[in-house]
């Protein structure tokens, strides 16, 4: 006898099944995509163990005859595609018609159903996967699927099962993600007698996802071209989770997990979202049902775009467009009326907090190193002194700062009061006060500067060193500068071989003049090294602009006049994304009035 035979239906149904049905959380979804494509307007969901012991989906659906209730358990039996060119253009969520005889296959399996214009129902029985009986009973219009000991005849699924607090999680996901986008259908999670969860049905899909984000400020994001729209709500990356279990994308209002989708949302945060963090929200995709492929998977969470480019385009524009508008910072033409009492502008003199030092400017500094100035002082000047490797600004006299915020910009708009420990300019918002590092503001515009230049849309200004500079690398760290040296040297790096792993630096970027050259290129080097060929050449330069760009920066401890200070604010305006460092850290957090009542108990 040969070694290749045919499987019985049973070990295929078994296999099928495994294809489909992973876990309870797996059930929850095609029952309850089942009860949106009949049209129902609430569902009801009742667990025991976790779905382990027992999953029960209610619906108030348009149910089925006996007929149709008997052939949606043989597979791929479906009333949602007919021919192969309905493969092109699927509406429904589901379609494929596996995902009830699988689910019997590994259960205890009954159905109740009945049609809204029939006065008696149908009820099936299914024990792994063999019809057990089938009776005419009497129910209310819709249907209802229970599924008891998921897996009682597959030990080896049975045992890859988790805890009941796991599975539960992941059925409670599943609710959440398929509510989203059917904002007009009730849904009703009930786990041991307990209500888990419970929403109502709603108008608009903002309603449903602010029941779903208690406490998170998602913003608006949109973008279209070419017949394909991608809209939603997405927070902004102060408001990050360490999973992406808060981060649902939809096509054509199918939830879909799928790996380019994610991917390129995170991206589109770029460095604004520290490592190990992922953004929250929730995204939909309205395309052409032809231009996507939902046949990718037996469980429909992957999908294939005709046009993965234009896809991705799309949305990175509308994240973009978000992040760069910072609506999460605040003050930005909000209303005044949270502050207490209504907003008070500051008085024009300025605070008595202590005598003038000895410039006739500083009018206190207390042992925080907090210091404020008056209103004298903070007069723009025609002659504003330049910031360490900066040129000089001239804020107010130079023409209206063409910013982020329109003409007067944001940044230098705000009423400077002092900085604190030497890093922190302190500004008042008219709902509250707004705290700008001053480090990361530098930094982000020295990146912009360099980044600028190296692209071809600036010129960097570089010097030649009086006292070049020697610096000697490991062997592995000699052969990744070699391998680069002509991408620093586009970037005013001019760094040239000396010896056996010995470099010597000839020539720089103005903006180092006072850096620590040779810390610069060991920073440099290993950021290379670790990126390996993991990151793109693109990349890579990026990072050793923001490399480069952070040791030419102003750090903690210096001091900065209020002169200094506008000028800092006002060149940041200019900045094309003036709200992180290029490392993702925020240049600027808003502290309310709200945050300070709280702070003193008035709330």
């Amino acid at each position: 006898m040969g070694k290749i035979r045919i499987l019985s239906d049973n070990l295929v149904s078994k296999i099928a099944a495994g294809e489909i049905v992973e876990r309870p959380a797996s059930v929850v979804k095609e029952l309850i995509e089942n009860s949106i494509d009949a049209g129902s307007k609430k569902i009801d969901i009742e667990l025991e163990s976790g779905g382990k012991r027992l999953i029960r989906v209610s619906d108030d659906g348009e149910g089925m005859t006996r007929d149709d209730s008997l052939m949606s358990i043989e597979r791929h039996a479906t009333s949602k595609i007919k021919e192969l060119k309905d493969l092109f253009s699927v509406s429904s969520l589901g379609f494929r018609g596996e995902a009830l005889p699988s689910i019997a296959s590994v259960s205890r399996f009954r159905l109740v159903t009945r049609t809204r214009d029939q006065v008696i129902g149908t009820i099936i029985a299914v024990e792994g996967g063999v019809v057990r009986g089938v009776e005419e009973t009497g129910a209310p219009p819709g249907t209802t699927v229970e599924v008891r000991n998921l897996f009682y005849n597959t030990p080896a699924r049975h045992k890859f099962m988790r805890k009941t607090e796991t599975e539960l999680s992941n059925v409670l996901d599943i609710v959440e993600r398929e509510s989203l986008s059917r904002p007009g259908i009730g849904f009703e999670l009930r786990s041991e007698d307990r209500t888990l969860l419970r929403l109502p049905g709603r108008e608009t899909v903002s309603e449903r996802i602010s029941e779903l984000y208690p406490g998170i400020g998602l913003h608006g994001v949109s973008a279209e071209g070419m017949g394909v729209r991608v809209s939603g709500l997405m927070a902004g990356p102060l408001d990050t989770r360490s999973t992406t279990q808060k981060l649902y994308t939809y096509v054509n209002g199918r939830s879909v997990r799928d790996r380019f989708l994610t991917r390129v949302l995170i991206d589109s945060y770029g460095r604004m979202v520290e490592k190990g963090k992922f953004p929250q929200g929730v995204l939909f995709i309205e395309i052409p049902s032809g231009d996507v492929d939902v046949n990718v998977h037996p469980t429909k969470n992957e999908v294939r775009f005709g046009n993965a480019r234009l896809v991705g385009d799309l949305i990175r524009e509308s994240i973009t467009g978000m992040l760069e508008k910072a609506p999460w910072l605040g003050g930005q033409g909000r209303s005044s009326g949270h502050a207490p009492g209504g907003y008070v502008p500051a008085r024009e003199s300025g605070a008595d907090y202590g005598g003038r030092g000895p410039d006739g400017v500083e009018t206190g500094r207390g042992a925080n190193g907090f210091r404020v100035y008056n209103n004298e002082a903070d007069t723009p000047s025609a002659h504003a002194p330049a910031i360490d490797g900066e040129p000089n600004l001239r804020p107010g006299v130079e023409s209206p700062v063409n910013g982020l915020f329109g003409e007067s910009g944001f940044y230098s708009g705000l009423k400077i009061l002092g900085q604190l420990g030497d890093l922190y300019i302190i500004c008042a918002s008219p709902e509250g006060m707004i705290l700008v590092d001053q480090h990361a503001a530098h930094e982000r515009i020295n990146y912009e500067r360099l980044k600028k230049a190296y692209t071809g849309n600036g010129t960097i200004q570089t010097q030649d060193l009086l006292v070049p500079e020697v610096v000697e690398l490991s062997p592995h760290e000699s052969d990744v500068l070699s391998g680069h040296s002509a991408q620093l040297q586009s970037m005013g790096l001019h760094i040239e071989g000396f010896g056996e792993n010995v470099y010597i630096i000839r020539r720089v970027p103005a903006l180092l003049k006072n850096t620590d050259l040779k810390r610069l290129v060991r920073d440099i080097v290993s950021e290379m090294k670790e990126s390996g060929a993991e990151k793109s050449l693109t990349d890579k330069i990026d990072m050793v602009i923001s490399t480069m760009a952070c040791h030419s920066s102003i750090r903690a401890n210096y001091e900065l006049g209020p002169e200094k200070m506008k000028a800092l604010l006002s060149e940041l305006d200019l900045a094309e994304f003036p709200h992180s460092c290029p490392h993702g850290r925020p240049v600027a957090r808003e502290i309310s009035y709200a945050d300070i009542e709280k702070m003193f108990k008035r709330t």
